[in-house]
Formats: structure tokens, C-alpha cells, sequence
């Protein structure tokens, strides 16, 4: 038995001992080989160029950007050391997202694994794992990688940064695996409501600069225009009391936003046409679907206004054009038409003027149908994503004496006026 034991351990060891020392051999030299290898050089493979908008239409990448009337955004965004940061936007939520970018290396003879992780920000999403060959590097090529995660659900602008991280594989020997140098970019992206609409379907980003601020975090077409029409009232302009005539385009569908973007956040004057193009287009240039509407007076003069606070102004009136500012209601002035903007469902933004909504809208009393008394108070409110029947009875007084000769009913403002729609070209 003793015999036997012996035997049988040796047998053991020369099975164990003899494989295994190969196998640790062989190891310990693949070891040394790639540990040569991976500590010869840093390797490195970086984005050399990087588009987001690379095809038409946007099932796949980013929106076609302008910067002004005359500009698109160019095309790749992304070019290292030239262009590090053009903006790109998509549609909240968009899926499918692919980008294409041309890679650099500071090594021969290799092949790579590339990823990108988002670091810092909400990003449009990250690459898992692309190949990248020798011969896409030799060849300067485009590669299309994936993007997943999803994008915010909210209008915005936002910046964030991905880290590119490699691991090389030696064509000599492919099973040496090298980790590479990481680095990182640093991209602005836009988040649209959808897709974007005339007279922008091609936005500005000097309009969306504006537009994806004022309304960031929204998640609807009413939350985000009513956003914008609060912001544009406060932007710094002025009514233009003296003839009410528009200052950015005198025609109905003439729209110098590139004038109005020089002026916004300045003392200029404005009309209501204005407000009502800016608020049409900075909404639908996010994915709103606005449209400029007129309510034009069918009386033969001026119809007559509630108390009203418009844009700029530093007192209140119900008598825009002259004097005195209440006059018991007995005015010689009031609207000739109003501009605003309104949706498919007739909802109405007004960035022109808020107001009165209390028990007397036009600060007069015992005024109907004849001059009654000033009276005082107010409750503001600025019209946005209001009925256009009900917007149309808190603007329009309904009882008013002209030159105390002869009396305009406009407690159905339809009697007073008519509405029609324009479209809007920008330049």
C-alpha cells in the first residue's frame, strides 16, 4: 500500500506540476510581452471632428441650425482645436440618435475600442462601444456610432461633458489589450419641444439662446409660449404710444427679427404687431404651433379698451393714443386693430399689454351707456393661454361714448371687430 501511494502522488504531481508550469510559463511571457507593450507608450486615440446634424431630417441626428437669416451653424460642430463647442438641438425625448466622428491616434498598428461617458451635465446620451480599425484612422473616415440613454424630456440648453475612453488592441498581438490616455469634450445642445415651426422651422440659435432659457423646464406648447410672453413683455421694451405704428416690419407678415434681437433688452419702442410676430416666432421656433392673429375694429373708428398696463409703460390707461388716461370713458381713442398670438385651439398670448380683471376692467363706474366716474384699483393679469372669447370682453370695453355724440356696444366683441391670420417671414 505504501508502494502504491507513492506512485499515485507522483503521478499527481507530474499531471499538475508538469501541465500547469507550461501554462504559468506561457502566461508570464504573454504577460511580459504586453506589459512591454502597454508601458513602451502612451497610446492615445481622440475625436478629431464630431457632427451631430449629419443627414437631412433628424430621425437619426440633430435639427438643421441657422445662426441668423444668412448663417447655418456649421457642419462638423465639433472640430478639435478650431471649433470646439457650435451648439446642435433636438426634440425632447428624441430617440435613434447616431453621431459621426472622425478619430485620431498617436500609435501605428492597432485597433480600438472606443466609448464615451457623460461626466458632467444632462447629456444627449453616451457611446457603449465602437471599433475603430487602423485602416478608419489611415482613411480619415467618418464612423456613425450610437447614442444611448435618452435625452431630458424638458425644453432647455444645457452643457455637458463626455469623456472618451479607449482600449487598444496590437494587430501583432491582439490579445495584449492597452488602456489608452482618456479625453474629453465639451458640447451645448438644445431641447425642443418639437419639431419646429414656420417662421422658423430652420431656428436661430441667436433666437433660441432666448427662447430654450425662457422657457427652460417646460414640458408643453402652452407652458412654454406662456414663458416666452412673460419674458418678452419684461424684456425692456416700450409701447409706442404716439401712433401705435409697428417698428420691426411695416407690413402684416414682415418680421426684422434681426433688428428686434439687437434691440431686445433696450428701451425701443414696440406695437402690438411686434410683440405678436416676436411671440409667434421665439414659440414656434422651440415646436409651438402659434399664429399671428388681428382683431381689426369694423366700427369706423378706434374700438374702445379697457383699463389696460402695456408694455413698458409707467401708468396704466384705457385711452392709449390721447388724453386723459380714463376720461370717465368719454375718449376719442382706443385700438384700430390688436395683434397677438393664438393656437389651433384659439388660446391667445399677449405680450403687449396685461389687463384689468377686478369688478370695473375699466375704471369707470355708472358708464353705461354714459360717462360715469374714475374709479381706482386694479387686478393684472397678462393674457396667456386665455380663450380667445373670453381675451376678447376683458380687452374690449363694452360700453363706450364717443366725443359724447353716439354710443358703441361691444358687449359682443364680434359686433366691434373681426379677426384674420397672417403668416410671418423673418429677416
Amino acid at each position: 500500500m505504501p508502494n502504491m501511494e507513492k506512485k499515485n502522488n507522483k503521478l499527481i504531481k507530474r499531471i499538475v506540476f508538469g501541465v500547469n508550469t507550461k501554462t504559468l510559463i506561457i502566461t508570464f511571457l504573454v504577460f511580459c510581452f504586453c506589459f512591454q507593450i502597454s508601458f513602451s507608450t502612451d497610446i492615445s486615440i481622440w475625436p478629431k471632428e464630431i457632427k451631430f446634424n449629419y443627414e437631412p431630417g433628424y430621425s437619426n441626428d440633430a435639427i438643421t441650425l441657422k445662426k441668423d437669416n444668412d448663417n447655418y451653424v456649421p457642419v462638423p460642430e465639433w472640430i478639435k482645436g478650431e471649433q470646439e463647442n457650435e451648439k446642435c438641438a433636438y426634440i425632447k425625448g428624441q430617440s435613434n440618435r447616431k453621431i459621426q466622428v472622425k478619430f485620431d491616434s498617436n500609435s501605428d498598428n492597432m485597433n480600438f475600442l472606443v466609448k464615451a461617458t457623460v461626466i458632467t451635465g444632462e447629456g444627449i446620451g453616451e457611446v457603449c462601444e465602437g471599433f475603430i480599425s487602423e485602416c478608419d484612422l489611415d482613411e480619415n473616415r467618418w464612423i456613425t456610432l450610437d447614442l444611448n440613454g435618452s435625452l431630458p424630456s424638458s425644453v432647455g440648453i444645457r452643457t455637458f461633458d463626455w469623456k472618451w475612453e479607449a482600449t487598444a488592441l496590437p494587430m501583432n498581438s491582439p490579445y495584449c489589450p492597452i488602456v489608452c490616455v482618456p479625453c474629453t469634450t465639451t458640447h451645448t445642445y438644445y431641447t425642443l419641444l418639437a419639431a419646429p415651426q414656420d417662421p422658423l422651422d430652420e431656428p436661430w440659435t441667436s433666437v433660441l439662446d432666448y427662447a430654450c432659457d425662457w422657457a427652460s423646464g417646460q414640458t408643453t406648447a402652452s407652458g412654454a409660449a406662456t414663458e416666452i410672453t412673460e419674458s418678452l413683455y419684461e424684456s425692456g421694451f416700450y409701447y409706442e404710444a404716439s401712433s401705435g405704428y409697428p417698428q420691426y416690419g411695416d407690413s402684416w407678415n414682415s418680421f426684422l427679427l434681426t433688428d428686434f434681437l439687437s434691440d431686445l433688452g433696450s428701451s425701443f419702442d414696440v406695437n402690438c404687431l411686434d410683440m405678436a410676430k416676436a411671440v409667434t416666432t421665439f414659440s414656434n421656433a422651440i415646436g409651438a404651433d402659434l399664429t399671428l392673429t388681428r382683431f381689426h375694429s369694423t366700427l369706423g373708428v378706434r374700438y374702445p379698451l379697457n383699463y389696460i398696463d402695456p408694455i413698458g409703460s409707467t401708468s396704466a390707461t384705457n385711452n392709449t393714443f390721447s388724453s386723459p388716461l380714463i376720461g370717465n370713458d368719454c375718449r376719442t381713442g382706443g385700438f384700430g386693430y390688436h395683434a397677438f398670438a393664438e393656437d389651433d385651439n384659439n388660446y391667445v398670448w399677449d405680450a403687449t399689454l396685461r389687463y384689468d380683471t377686478d369688478a370695473n376692467p375699466d375704471n369707470v363706474s355708472n358708464s353705461n351707456p354714459n360717462c360715469g366716474n374714475s374709479t381706482t384699483g386694479e387686478d393684472w393679469e397678462l393674457p396667456c393661454y386665455i380663450a380667445e372669447s373670453e381675451y376678447l370682453i376683458r380687452l374690449v370695453d363694452s360700453w363706450t361714448k364717443y366725443d359724447n355724440e353716439f354710443i358703441i356696444d361691444c358687449s359682443d366683441p364680434s359686433d366691434c371687430g373681426y379677426l384674420t391670420t397672417n403668416e410671418i417671414y423673418v429677416e
